[in-house]
């Protein structure tokens, strides 16, 4: 039988971290790689303000433009999405870090 969860450990984990203070994070964190979709900048940049938080529990895509400076939580980031969030002034942060910060933000799904 396949395993139909995250095979990742550290994705495990970071769910068990989150589990109290983030459960809608922790629930598609549990998904299935397939189940987890990205999310682009373009989406994140229309749906945010200049200074929010956001967090992604799952990829950050690198399509379309940001044009706010946001701080971004996620469990991983394309190159080109890097690039772009940090080239405005924005910060990447690994969705690791959430449990530590336990900022107030909007998720993206």
């Amino acid at each position: 039988m396949k395993p139909t969860g995250p095979t990742n450990i550290m994705t495990v984990e970071i769910a068990r971290e989150l589990r109290k203070s983030y459960p809608v994070v922790t629930r598609h964190l549990l998904k299935s790689r397939r189940a987890k979709e990205g999310v682009n900048v373009d989406k994140i940049s229309v749906s945010s303000q200049e200074n929010d938080i956001v967090i992604v529990p799952g990829t950050c895509l690198g399509t379309g433009k940001i044009d706010k400076k946001v701080t971004i939580y996620a469990l991983r980031f394309s190159a080109s999405a890097k690039k772009k969030i940090e080239g405005i002034g924005g910060k990447c942060l690994p969705l690791s870090a959430l449990a530590k910060d336990k900022p107030k933000g909007r998720i993206m799904i």
